[in-house]
């Protein structure tokens, strides 16, 4: 069977590049995750607001209740825009890369909505199966630390460091899954178990795969990144040299870098995300469309 590995990520860059619909697409869930965070903040400046004015103890448990049902529901409505945008960002890398249909954003939100409760369906399998693994495998490696004294932690690095292409794996089923939603409109069970049998029969062409596009686009993000970390040491460098800050000083100090910070590291995280996307939907396309040529 035949699989050009360099055409695909040649391709995949292609589609990225000429389809900005794409990129608005995943980028608006990453704003949404971000709620949470913009939360957090307002939550640390609502405490040190409590704490000048020296208000009872109970203000602090109504802002962190009012912080959690927030959080919760900032939670399922990211879920929500998640599924939606996914299954529409994926309806248009198809339709690029089979020349047909339109891939403008409203249109793929329109047509990509028939799909919402299936690819929804799809990402909460996934996800829950995978946190209810990694929720037995921690606490079976704690049982085992307590009992060995903590020997079984050395032994446990090595099973740490598979986790990392399996989580590789992972996405690659949930991409392949939501292709074989759209593509073959299957149920959720039936395109996930579709979606590892394409996976296992093809491993090491996914490992390969996303573990070139995870460590290039690391690399390339990292290129941006780094500079824009230079400013975070100066704060710490400032209190090292004896510099007076005060707490409200040290939060709006804080405060604006993220505001900065925060932006760029959603426009990079989309444009790489965009990618991984791209490469491993064409993945499961081009593999699933040379298994029924060749049968």
């Amino acid at each position: 069977m035949n699989f050009d590995l360099g055409d695909t990520l040649t391709c995949a860059g292609k589609i990225s590049w000429r389809h900005k619909s794409i990129w608005g697409l995943l980028m608006l869930p990453m704003l949404v995750a971000f709620v949470p965070f913009a939360l957090f903040v307002v939550l640390f400046f609502s405490v040190i607001w409590v704490a000048e004015a020296d208000l009872p103890g109970i203000a602090y448990a109504v802002l962190g209740i009012v912080f959690l049902l927030l959080f919760v529901l900032t939670t399922a409505v990211n879920y929500m825009v998640s599924s939606l945008c996914s299954s529409a960002a994926t309806l248009g890398i198809i339709r690029a890369e089979r020349g047909e249909g339109s891939t403008k954003l409203m249109d793929l939100l329109r047509d990509g909505r028939p799909y919402f409760w299936r690819i929804l369906g799809v990402t909460l399998a996934v996800n829950l199966t995978l946190l209810l693994a990694y929720g037995i495998f921690t606490l079976l490696g704690l049982v085992l630390i307590l009992v060995t004294f903590g020997m079984a932690s050395i032994c446990m690095q090595p099973i740490m460091l598979l986790l990392t292409p399996l989580m590789f794996l992972v996405i690659g089923i949930t991409e392949a899954a939501e292709v074989a939603v759209i593509t073959r409109d299957m149920s959720v069970m039936d395109a996930i178990k579709y979606a590892c049998q394409v996976v296992r029969a093809h491993v090491w062409k996914y490992i390969g795969i996303t573990l070139i596009v995870y460590f290039g686009t690391s690399i390339l993000s990292s290129i941006v990144v780094v500079p824009l970390m230079m400013p975070a040491f100066a704060l710490p460098l400032l209190l090292e040299l004896g510099g007076e800050v005060s707490l409200l000083g040290m939060a709006l100090i804080s405060a604006l870098f993220f505001c900065v910070f925060i932006p760029v590291m959603i426009l990079v995280s989309s444009v790489m995300g965009v990618f991984m996307k791209t490469a491993l939907d064409l993945t499961s396309l081009r593999l699933t469309q040379n298994a029924e040529n060749q049968v």
